[in-house]
């Protein structure tokens, strides 16, 4: 059975529109489910301005729904499985405001030292999010998440079978992410010499240096 999203029997006339190419300003005609069109007068690829990725950031069958997508448009997927995952934590941690405001702060420093020391992004802040929960294991399957997501953030959560370098990585810039938390929430004392990666050390110098 096809999605009702997707299906265009269910659609109406607002389900097909016209948009200008950014590029050369030729009107192009967009399907709802199209996630990108290539313009007919100049060849330039443009992404669906009003695609929406609500069920695709948990329904199963979204890969096959909406077909191959760009990295714009996974990225966006991405940020909505974060968003959704951040207001389930919510949920699981009302009334204890202390925990919920670390692992906010694991996921964002977590995020930054991703981007600087090119982690994989998802399984830190997935694992940051889940890092006080009691059973990050059952959230993620109610959520749909990927398998191989799964398996990455419970390996890194019980710092098991880290192999491969890229674990190894990941490990580091999670480690160095709760510390900055810790320091920054509950003013946990360490050296510099207790970071793993050197925008975690270099992060941890500026908190340090705020608390002097």
């Amino acid at each position: 059975m096809q999605c009702p999203g997707q299906d265009n029997r269910y659609w109406g006339g607002a389900e097909v529109f016209d948009a200008p190419c950014p590029h050369c300003g030729n009107e192009m005609e967009f399907f709802k489910d199209d996630s990108q069109r290539i313009c007919s007068n100049c060849g330039h690829k443009t992404l669906n301005p009003k695609i929406d990725f609500g069920c695709a950031s948990y329904c199963q069958h979204a890969e096959q729904c909406l077909g191959s997508m760009p990295p714009e448009l996974l990225a966006k997927q991405e940020n909505l499985f974060k968003d959704r995952l951040t207001i389930v934590v919510r949920k699981q941690m009302i009334g204890d405001e202390l925990n919920f405001t670390l692992v906010s702060k694991r996921a964002a420093y977590g995020e930054k030292i991703s981007r600087e020391e090119s982690g994989n992004m998802p399984v830190i802040l997935t694992s940051s999010l889940l890092s006080k929960v009691d059973d990050p294991l059952d959230i993620l399957k109610k959520m749909n998440a990927k398998e191989t997501l799964v398996e990455e953030v419970v390996n890194l959560l019980n710092g098991k079978n880290l192999q491969s370098d890229e674990d190894k990585l990941s490990s580091a810039i999670f480690h160095d992410s709760c510390l900055l938390a810790d320091i920054k929430v509950n003013g946990k004392s360490v050296t510099l010499d207790d970071f793993q990666t050197k925008t975690g050390e270099k992060e941890g110098k500026k908190l340090l240096n705020s608390h002097n």
